[in-house]
């Protein structure tokens, strides 16, 4: 159906080109990436982030922002 319209309109797009752009629009709205990683049904988050071209930030992770310090003591 997809390729269809697209033929119509004069476009080269393909269903699989849209699943890819959901999921990077998913992302760049602030999706999770296990979420995109369920929604796109990958058993593997590296899958994921290869198709996303994208990697985890670990150096910069979203917890990070919350402000907590640790306090020498407490376990």
């Amino acid at each position: 159906m997809v390729c269809g319209y697209a033929d119509e309109l004069g476009l080269k797009v393909k269903p699989h080109d849209l699943r890819r752009t959901c999921a990077k629009l998913c992302r760049s709205g602030g999706g999770e990436l296990e979420q995109i990683q369920l929604l796109l049904g990958h058993a593997s988050i590296q899958t994921t982030e290869r198709y996303l071209g994208s990697r985890q930030d670990l150096a910069h992770a979203p917890n990070d922002r919350l402000g907590l310090r640790w306090r020498e003591g407490s376990e």
